[in-house]
């Protein structure tokens, strides 16, 4: 594995996350008999990511046993050699699958941050210090699964971690290829799954590996954390702290209650503009503006995969309202909007389903001035 030193602190030595603690607690306590295979799994943007990392740190380091029971260390140390491997991109005891994969500084898992991987010593990866990151997909093939023998089989004096993210990708033949060193594990070997959809994972594979309890968040924690953050960063204005409350609550409903898609989610760009954008459309739809000049509004202020993200929240919630349901941005009082009440679900999922052209389209390199002006003209018909 080789991988490009990040300038900023290392996702290997960032501070657990609170809500991890009792998690990582109970893992720690079974240094002695950890299991040979883990599975870290859950939704996005809820740390597995943070934790997995942190964890291979504290696995691969000299000093890992003066950790416990030590509440003021409770990582890796940062200072042995083979943490120094770990930060230089070095460490001869370290795979990662699959060819694109990346540690991130606290999962998400919600922005398209990359690298490549070949899941080798040779290979190359940078880290992404963003929030919240989510790892491309890429399919892991058999012969993946395959390269991964000689490293497992090697013989070494201290222990060696494979780390296999979206563990959900592996073809069938992968995933097979995988149970039997699953099934004839070697002394010193540990093999950790991450994975955003379990369900998608072969049932042979989940009985052969522990799960880890990262997916149990206890809310009076995730609440703290996102405040202090916001409160520390000034990431949005508010004039109380029963007002910020209320923000931090209305982002986590939006983001299914994951914490760190919440707080990635407060910290965009495009956040800032939900109420602009309301006041566009209804300015486009009385005929006070042009798209194209609406068009070229956005194309000034926001990207155009913030400003796509910014319209699929707004229209979620119009569809929520078509279908006599509550918005979820209470904050916006949509329900005050007679032009929104008088919205069909069928003209909503239109546009929904221009969106999804406009992302298609977008692979194929259209111009950017292009896809405002079909999403603008678009809404403006609703």
């Amino acid at each position: 594995m080789k991988q490009q030193p990040n300038s900023d602190e290392s996702i290997y030595f960032a501070p657990i996350l609170p809500w991890q603690q009792t998690a990582w607690d109970n893992l720690i306590a079974r240094y002695d008999r950890l299991p040979h295979g883990l599975l870290f799994a859950g939704m996005q943007g809820i740390g597995k990511r943070a934790f997995v990392w942190r964890f291979v740190a504290w696995l691969l380091c000299d000093n890992r046993l003066q950790t416990v029971g030590n509440p003021n260390q409770q990582g890796a140390c940062g200072h042995c050699q083979s943490c120094q491997w770990l930060q230089s991109g070095t460490h001869p005891d370290l795979q990662v699958l699959p060819l694109s994969s990346l540690p991130v500084t606290q999962d998400d898992e919600s922005k398209e941050s990359t690298k490549k991987s070949k899941g080798s010593s040779k290979s190359s990866q940078k880290k992404n210090t963003s929030v919240a990151s989510e790892p491309a997909k890429t399919s892991i093939k058999v012969d993946d699964i395959r390269e991964l023998q000689p490293f497992i089989s090697q013989g070494s004096s201290g222990r060696r971690v494979c780390v296999i993210d979206n563990a959900d990708m592996m073809t069938v033949a992968a995933a097979n290829a995988l149970l039997k060193t699953l099934e004839e594990p070697r002394e010193g070997i540990h093999l950790l799954l991450v994975t955003d959809w379990p369900t998608k994972l072969l049932p042979t594979i989940k009985s052969r590996v522990q799960q880890v309890a990262i997916d149990h968040i206890q809310l009076d924690k995730v609440t703290a954390y996102i405040s202090n953050y916001i409160a520390s960063n000034k990431v949005i204005d508010y004039e109380s702290e029963s007002q910020l409350a209320i923000q931090v609550e209305q982002a986590l409903k939006l983001a299914n209650g994951a914490p760190l898609a919440a707080l990635d989610m407060l910290s965009s760009e495009w956040y800032k503009f939900r109420d602009t954008w309301i006041k566009v459309w209804l300015a486009l739809r009385a005929g006070k503006r042009s798209s194209i000049a609406a068009s070229d509004y956005w194309q000034k202020n926001l990207s155009i995969d913030d400003f796509i993200k910014l319209s699929e929240f707004m229209l979620m919630d119009f569809s929520r309202q078509s279908l006599g349901l509550k918005p979820l941005q209470a904050d916006l009082e949509l329900s005050g909007y007679t032009s929104i009440n008088s919205l069909s679900l069928d003209s909503i999922q239109q546009v929904m389903s221009l969106i999804e052209d406009i992302k298609l389209s977008s692979y194929q390199n259209v111009q950017e001035k292009m896809a405002y002006d079909r999403l603008l003209s678009g809404t403006a018909a609703l």
